[in-house]
């Protein structure tokens, strides 16, 4: 038999009281949480993703730690020289490397801070910036040989559930990767803290306030960085394997100009010269009001006929806003299956500008077929 469980009002006690006994202890440890977001910080130069300077930073220190007797304020000066001479003077991130330098003034008055400054550098910046680098930048390879293969079995009806998966496919396969990262390097930080703690150099609660510091700061640079360039990444990959694997011919990635201006990632070139740029997101958020307030004159400038928004998850889309999207020669594509879709089929007011998921390529080959005629 289990243990029963402990009633909630019993366990909320119990960590109403733990919190209060960790918020009155004092770690020095709790600055590694701290130092490593100042590190990676962009606001402060964001130099922490610079493992060879970090690792020189740290022989720095090291050698500071050396001399006899130490000296912490020629210590902090030779950081401080360090860290300035990493760019240019006058250039704006010179200037935010200076506010970096500020910031750890206020923060390292001791020596201890240096140590766990040291610390931080060497057992969560220096591993988090390796283990990063083993996470997927893009979904593109864990899904694209499955997807083709179902593309191959199912043709042009399979295209709803195509995007889904490679979707699903891939932010699984890339999220299995990112926690075999962050497991192996929690093992690694906890094996070291363990050699300390029976040195008797550090005390659990310095050891638990490490861990959790490496922890957040992992999955923080995870969810700011990796994960949304990733998402609109893999998005972007699925147009295109798709319009490769039905043979349309002449697409190209949108120039970063183009995909600012009309929030497409792909333009295809019609037999008349002009064309259809399309973009597969997720949700439309708040891009739709971009994609809704393009006029004639920008998109004939630009050659653009029409944009069309493949969108997975159609669930904040409304009437008013593919309305929107269709007065700017807007098209939007949703799963055949969802909400909105069955809701609005029959709609005559929407037919041309509300279409089901399947119907993309069969559309784009009568765009394409219906310019050759001209």
């Amino acid at each position: 038999m289990g243990q029963t469980p402990k009633p909630i009002a019993e366990s909320r006690i119990l960590y109403e009281g733990e919190s209060k006994f960790v918020d009155a202890l004092d770690s020095p440890f709790d600055k590694v949480y701290w130092f490593a977001r100042m590190l990676v910080n962009s606001e402060f130069g964001g130099i922490g993703g610079k493992s060879r300077e970090m690792l020189q930073l740290v022989q720095l220190i090291s050698l500071a730690f050396d001399a006899v007797p130490f000296d912490l304020a020629a210590a902090l000066t030779g950081i401080k020289v360090f860290l300035r001479r990493v760019h240019k003077p006058g250039t704006k991130v010179a200037a935010k490397i200076e506010r970096l330098v500020e910031e750890l003034d206020a923060w390292i008055d001791s020596p201890k801070d240096l140590q766990v400054f040291k610390f931080t550098i060497e057992h969560v910046i220096v591993p988090t910036n390796l283990l990063i680098d083993q996470v997927p930048s893009s979904d593109r390879e864990i899904a694209e040989t499955m997807i083709r293969a179902y593309l191959g079995e199912e043709g042009e009806a399979a295209l709803a559930s195509v995007i889904e998966m490679w979707d699903k496919a891939g932010r699984m396969g890339s999220m299995r990767t990112e926690r075999v990262q962050v497991v192996t390097g929690f093992r690694i930080l906890r094996k070291t803290l363990e050699e300390m703690l029976e040195e008797q150099s550090i005390k659990q609660l310095d050891a638990d306030q490490a861990l959790t510091a490496f922890v957040q700061e992992f999955e923080r640079r995870l969810s700011r960085g990796v994960r949304p360039a990733r998402a609109g990444r893999s998005l972007e990959d699925v147009t295109g394997v798709i319009l490769d694997h039905f043979e349309v011919e002449d697409f190209s990635d949108a120039p970063d100009h183009v995909k600012s201006a009309f929030e497409v990632d792909k333009l295809i070139t019609l037999p008349s010269g002009w064309r259809i740029g399309v973009s597969c997101k997720r949700t439309l958020r708040e891009r739709w009001k971009q994609a809704a307030t393009l006029n004639a004159g920008i998109l004939d400038e630009s050659r653009i006929k029409s944009t069309w928004h493949v969108i997975t998850l159609p669930g904040d889309l409304s009437v008013a806003k593919v309305e929107a999207i269709g007065e700017s020669r807007g098209v939007v594509y949703v799963p055949d299956s969802s909400h909105f879709y069955q809701m609005h089929a029959n709609n005559p007011e929407l037919s041309t500008i509300l279409r089901p998921m399947s119907s993309f390529v069969r559309d784009i080959r009568s765009a394409v077929e219906s310019t050759e005629s001209l």
